[in-house]
């Protein structure tokens, strides 16, 4: 599987994994080869990237921190709980934490426990992904710093719910996410007060109703409803706040194209002094996956790679199979491609990855390459990193022969 861009997405290519809508409804089908019209669908649902099946890169699929099934009941659910709450302005609190106990035991018993984004996420009931993205994500942070399992289910449950007070507020945008601003309306800003009300209805914990209601808070006392700070702030709501964030800016909405990984990260580092707490902030970065299994990626030695796999707790040294490589501004394509482990071969470093222009760009000069040793506060680069931030952004004069071997 190579992840490429819907752009030069084209007929004849096949899906590595089926597309579903948020009620688990099958829109296409995994290895159906596709027609224009298929490919037209595509594009229409807000997708950037498409995981496609490519001769001699079979073993390499999307990292799943869930099963699909898992992920398809949770969303089925979350959209039973909005229904229910516009109905009757009430919750199951038994339904949900039994989901939740679902998604958890799940998560757990995988092991796989990076943050990556889901690249067949349309633009379609985006709240209902968000919510269960969100319960995911915090499940993984809630994890890496060591919450007990009681304390991770109060966690999980509290990020399934954080934004179920929107289920409340009447507004047709609220599904699809075009509510999304940087300046929410009024009525928007009420939803963490809406939804405290619901959970304090339904009978669950204080700590649970307190931590949804503070979910918008900053850490500099610049958040809403109520400007608190670090101080008073509980710490389900700050995990909270992070991944609220970064699933957002991640996810296709109908009025703008997802961020890229590495883009996402770069937005919320540039935030870590004045809304997120630095160590939740430190333990995000080492478990946010910025090149998803499929991704392309050029090395330092000109050789272009696809990921294969994530490293634990070191997400810029993932496990790469070789795929072409530069000789000069020719892309040349490899035969017997090889494995190389990045966390073992720290002489290479990733320079960058193939965007959607069909350009490399250089990371090296942006926050990504230095995220975590600037929030562990060991200052400059190494000499690894100064050697390659030299190199020169590369352009491909002929941008669709990178997806060659991706046709059929």
């Amino acid at each position: 599987m190579i992840r490429i861009d819907i752009n030069r997405l084209s007929e004849g290519q096949k899906l590595n994994s089926p597309l579903l809508d948020s009620r688990g409804r099958l829109l296409i089908g995994e290895g159906i080869p596709l027609n224009s019209q298929m490919v037209k669908h595509l594009k229409e649902l807000g997708l950037q990237f498409i995981p496609i099946e490519v001769s001699g890169y079979e073993d390499i699929n999307p990292l799943e921190v869930i099963s699909r099934k898992i992920e398809m009941f949770m969303k089925k659910e979350a959209n039973e709980i909005f229904k229910a709450a516009r109905k009757t302005a009430m919750i199951n609190p038994e339904r949900i934490i039994s989901a939740v106990d679902c998604v958890m035991n799940d998560m757990l018993a995988k092991g796989k426990t990076g943050i990556v984004v889901d690249d067949l996420r349309t633009n379609k009931d985006f709240i209902f992904d968000h919510l269960t993205r969100v319960c995911i994500y915090s499940g993984i942070l809630g994890t890496a710093l060591g919450l007990n399992d009681l304390r991770l289910r109060t966690l999980m449950i509290t990020a399934y719910l954080h934004d179920v007070g929107m289920a409340l507020i009447e507004d047709e945008d609220i599904l699809s996410g075009s509510y999304v601003t940087d300046t929410p309306s009024y009525n928007i800003k009420e939803h963490p007060k809406l939804g405290r009300d619901l959970c304090t209805r339904a009978g669950f914990p204080s700590i649970i109703n307190q931590s949804l209601y503070q979910h918008h808070e900053r850490i500099d006392g610049k958040g809403y409803p109520r400007g608190l700070t670090e101080k008073d702030i509980t710490l389900y709501a700050k995990i909270i706040s992070v991944v609220n964030v970064y699933d957002i800016l991640t996810s296709p909405l109908p009025k703008r194209k997802p961020y890229l990984p590495n883009e996402a990260i770069e937005f919320i580092m540039a935030l870590s002094n004045s809304a997120f707490d630095k160590d939740i902030l430190k333990t995000f970065l080492k478990k946010v996956v910025p090149y998803p299994p499929g991704t392309l990626v050029l090395l330092s030695d000109d050789q272009i790679c696809v990921v294969k796999d994530c490293n634990n707790d070191l997400p810029l040294r993932p496990i790469l199979k070789t795929y072409a490589y530069l000789d000069g501004e020719q892309v040349k394509y490899i035969d017997n491609p090889s494995i190389i482990d990045l966390k073992n071969n720290l002489n290479l470093t990733i320079v960058g990855q193939v965007d959607s222009a069909g350009k490399i760009i250089d990371y090296e000069n942006s926050a990504i390459s230095n995220s975590l040793n600037d929030i562990d506060g060991e200052g400059s680069k190494n000499k690894i990193a100064n050697k390659i931030s030299k190199k020169k952004i590369v352009r491909f004069k002929r941008g669709l022969k990178i997806n060659d071997k991706s046709k059929p």
